[in-house]
């Protein structure tokens, strides 16, 4: 039987779908200067090269004839092949990555191919697809360097064992660095200390703005009454999304969260909100919800558990690459920026994502939400950093079109992503319409964090090609603008870091041009660009309502009818407002995160809303129970990684 052919460390990260674009550790793929293979018939495998040659060409050759790369190299997995070897630069929002002029997809086929750009040489073995993509056949060695004329002295195997890409200088070593002071950061930042491990945190925001969503959202959390009833009511709210020991452990996990929680100060009183939410579903009745009376909510003993604890925190200093070894895919590291400096930190044991999600980035959400843009009312530094470290790292992706979005607040400028929402409540004498003008539910439905509003509002008209609700209106007349403010002060993050007063009577707000004006129905239609026969029309329906006691189309309440009926007549548009999203990085029951056939990354974890495991329906204060329990496992099993060096 033959012996198995060696890969090169190329093949291999091929395999594992590392092309090179952004992963910082493998921007070059060899300790050596002498190819990919760096075997040169020491014994182990053929020799390859230029024609007849005893040694691979060296990478990045130029001069002498071009030579043809293969007719039909095979692409590496999806979305890495293609025609030709153009380099494709860093992708946002998850979009494949196909060579110049081929077809990207599942297995392509590499065309013929000319060198290759980014990665091929003169005279050398040609790679087909974008950077990594297909494997070329071997090539006819030319006039220049990268042939038999020029072939250097091949190195023994010692010379390729440590590749040149990891950094030679640390600016920091620890055995566990964690990203992020929310929930989960913290929780971890304690688990891994309590276990013996030198603690790094790095905080992308300032001190003042630390905690996340965490600190602004309502500190509250729930916990199964039964492991057993905890499985069977957080398996029918994820939808058959969510692997089945994952939530296994974390209804395990949760069940005797309060137990350690009072360890950190915390003292868990019943709260009774959102118990449950989901009443419908199996297991439910098994739902307790609780909040500290001890003070501080839940972040704040979280956080003076890491004061007293020797961690140290690093403020305004996100990551911005994680450091991995092209080899053995480890994660040995993370580039930070501090002070406007890349620094390199070394985790020797192993690194924790736990920086949130994407919400800030309508990039992204154009790629995997169902409807864009959504608004949110958390922290403005979930940009999705996390999502793009883990991706370039080989990670698989869940949940990432869950977003907890519901009706609605109003923007200043909505292609901002960082434009501040202001939530609005919605009184009687209020309708919502769509862009054609029509009223699309019923304005008083109940909503469960983003459920029972979200699959109305998330509505593509395909005949017109527009989200028709995205913006909807608020449409009312001028007895109930001067009945009272459509909004408070802001709310979330916003609300705790600035403030707004909105007028009483919302005249500031209509002087402004927020709310848009018009003393008839058809002058308010031209207003906000609705057809003005349908808005009058719709205005007589609702009316007709009022005065029956009964909506006929949506089952709104008949208290809550109010009629539009008295000029001059206002709309304010209104976006879809989130909490938070819960896609990013697929991780197992220890919280590793792991690649598309469910392989470890080794040395990787994450935590909290960066790759929830909630799939699809949320229960109130599940993010943050869900936070604090994944936090806690994944700085326990961090910690217990041997030490790479």
């Amino acid at each position: 039987m033959a012996e198995k052919m060696r890969r090169s460390r190329r093949e291999f990260l091929i395999d594992v779908g590392m092309v090179a674009t952004g992963v910082a550790a493998s921007a070059t793929l060899a300790g050596c200067s002498h190819g990919d293979d760096c075997n040169c018939g020491n014994g182990e495998n053929p020799p390859t090269g230029g024609a007849d040659s005893n040694c691979p060409p060296a990478q990045s050759n130029t001069g002498g004839t071009p030579t043809t790369g293969g007719a039909t190299g095979t692409g590496a997995g999806p979305g890495s092949g293609g025609t030709g070897g153009t380099s494709i630069p860093e992708q946002t929002g998850g979009s494949p990555l196909g060579g110049a002029g081929g077809t990207s997809g599942s297995e392509p086929t590499g065309g013929t191919s000319t060198g290759g750009t980014e990665s091929g040489s003169t005279g050398g073995t040609s790679t087909g697809g974008a950077e990594t993509g297909g494997t070329g056949g071997t090539a006819t060695g030319g006039a220049g360097t990268g042939g038999e004329a020029n072939c250097p002295e091949c190195p023994p195997p010692t010379e390729c064992a440590t590749p040149a890409t990891l950094p030679t200088e640390w600016a920091r070593e620890v055995d566990v660095v964690v990203l992020g002071t929310g929930f989960a950061g913290l929780a971890a930042a304690i688990a891994a200390a309590a276990a013996g491990a030198q603690v790094l945190v790095l905080e992308k925001m300032s001190e003042a703005e630390e905690g996340g969503n965490s600190i602004i959202s309502g500190n509250m959390w729930w916990t199964p009454t039964s492991v057993e009833g905890g499985v069977t009511y957080i398996t029918a709210l994820c939808m058959g999304l969510t692997d089945d020991q994952y939530i296994q452990t974390l209804a395990q996990e949760m069940y005797g969260l309060n137990d350690w929680l009072a360890t950190l100060g915390v003292t868990p009183s019943p709260f009774g909100i959102f118990e449950p939410e989901y009443p419908e579903l199996p297991g439910s009745a098994s739902v307790r919800t609780w909040a500290n009376t001890g003070g501080g909510g839940l972040w704040q003993p979280l956080r003076n558990a890491v004061s007293s604890r020797d961690v140290d925190i690093m403020y305004e200093t996100p990551a911005v690459n994680l450091i991995q070894d092209p080899t053995t895919r480890e994660i040995k590291g993370v580039v930070a920026r501090n002070d406007g400096q890349d620094i390199n930190i070394k985790c020797r044991r192993a690194l924790i994502l736990a920086c949130g999600g994407f919400e800030f980035d309508h990039a992204l959400q154009a790629q995997y939400l169902p409807a864009w843009p959504v608004f949110c009312q958390g922290t403005p530094g979930n940009t999705g950093d996390g999502l793009r470290m883990a991706q370039k790292a080989g990670a698989a992706l869940w949940h990432m079109n869950n977003a907890l979005a519901h009706v609605g607040c109003f923007v200043s400028d909505p292609a901002d992503p960082n434009s501040i929402p202001i939530s609005l409540s919605l009184p009687n004498g209020c309708i919502l319409v769509d862009k054609s003008g029509s009223r699309f539910m019923n304005e008083k439905r109940e909503e469960r964090h983003g459920f029972g509003h979200k699959e109305h509002l998330f509505f593509f008209d395909g005949l017109k090609q527009s989200f028709s609700r995205i913006p909807c209106f608020g449409v009312f007349d001028d007895t109930t603008r001067r009945a009272g403010r459509l909004a408070g002060g802001l709310s979330g993050w916003f609300g705790r870091h600035g403030t707004y007063t909105w007028s009483a009577d919302n005249s500031a707000e209509v002087a402004s041009g927020w709310i848009r004006q018009g003393q008839t129905l058809d002058a308010l239609a031209a207003a906000i660009g609705v057809d003005p026969a349908a808005l009058n029309a719709t205005v007589a329906g609702y009316n007709e309502f009022c005065a029956a006691g009964q909506d006929q189309d949506f089952a709104r309440p008949a208290s809550t009818l109010q009629a539009v009926a008295t000029a001059p007549y206002y709309a304010i548009p209104i976006y879809p407002l989130m909490y938070n999203t819960q896609g990013g990085p697929r991780r197992n029951e220890r919280c590793q995160v792991i690649d598309p056939s469910g392989e470890p990354i080794p040395r990787l974890y994450s935590a909290g809303e960066l790759g929830s495991g909630w799939g699809w329906m949320y229960n109130g204060g599940g993010n943050a129970s869900e936070a604090v329990v994944t936090g806690r496992l994944a700085g326990a099993n961090a910690a217990e990684e041997g030490p790479w060096a």
